[in-house]
């Protein structure tokens, strides 16, 4: 049994222990699936493993927990969508994502009031942040949650620090929330072919 970490077009083969199937235009990452029961130590070494695989390539990160039988199995899952996980590579080269999340404070509602000097319905504020943001990158997705804002941002590498500055500006600009950035991460709101 093998997991499936994710999608390249690198033909490089990945540090050992993980190896890289042929799958027609792309390949798979594969390693050995892990043992037991999943815990946070196990997540983050898999998040480790895909982050150093982020810097070296291009990589659509493949849902935890996928298996197949051998490396046989990895390539006919893949190799049928070649073509578009191959422009879904394009799409995602040489970018990063970086996830934002905005809440109201004290737990407030989207559509409650907040106040002070810089005070703005929740949801104006929302929008101004997001337009702000969505404009500095290539793509963007907005998630479901509790937060008033959960999205995610497909980034230019060369750009993360401009987006981070932007943020940091956003912050200030709209004290009536509280906005947390986080990554650069491998481009998993990205990862699926349009």
């Amino acid at each position: 049994m093998i997991e499936l970490l994710a999608i390249t077009d690198d033909p490089v083969a990945p540090p050992p222990p993980l190896r890289l199937v042929p799958a027609g235009p792309v390949g798979v990452v594969v390693g050995p699936a892990p043992e037991g029961e999943v815990d946070a130590e196990a997540l983050w070494n898999r998040e480790s493993l895909l982050e150093d695989l982020m810097d070296e390539r291009a990589l659509l990160p493949i849902r935890y927990g996928t298996r197949v039988e051998d490396d046989a199995a990895a390539a006919a899952a893949v190799a049928p969508r070649g073509a578009e996980l191959a422009a879904a590579l394009d799409r995602v080269r040489g970018a990063v994502e970086v996830s934002v999340r905005a809440i109201a404070p004290n737990g407030e509602e989207a559509g409650a009031a907040v106040s002070g000097p810089e005070a703005q319905a929740p949801p104006a504020a929302v929008g101004a942040v997001h337009a702000r943001l969505a404009a500095l990158a290539r793509e963007h997705a907005r998630h479901e949650g509790p937060e008033t804002l959960r999205a995610a941002y497909l980034v230019d590498r060369a750009a993360v620090d401009g987006f981070v500055a932007a943020v940091r500006e956003l912050q200030k600009e709209h004290r009536g929330l509280s906005i947390l950035c986080t990554g650069p991460w491998p481009p998993y709101s990205f990862a699926e072919p349009r």
